[in-house]
């Protein structure tokens, strides 16, 4: 055996290390889900606040969708001449 290779005592070491690898993995996936949970929940607030603010002004909504539609080709205009 090579320095470079891990040495086990007996089949139980790599036993162990197989539960700590499912339990950090298991853990990771909690986190990762609470996670997206919250950036989900925090996305569906800011539809409903843009939802809202369109309902109560529909024709602002109107006025900055076009005007970003105008900024937006401008800017593909200029990098298209590049």
């Amino acid at each position: 055996m090579t320095p470079s290779q891990p040495q086990f005592s007996s089949p139980n070491d790599i036993r162990d290390m197989q539960e700590n690898a499912e339990d950090t993995l298991q853990s990771a996936k909690q986190q990762l889900n609470e996670m997206l949970d919250g950036i989900t929940e925090r996305a569906r607030e800011y539809g409903r606040y843009a939802d809202e603010q369109v309902q109560q002004n529909p024709w602002t909504a109107v006025g900055v969708g076009f005007g970003v539609g105008i900024v937006m080709g401008a800017l593909l205009m200029l990098a298209g001449r590049r």
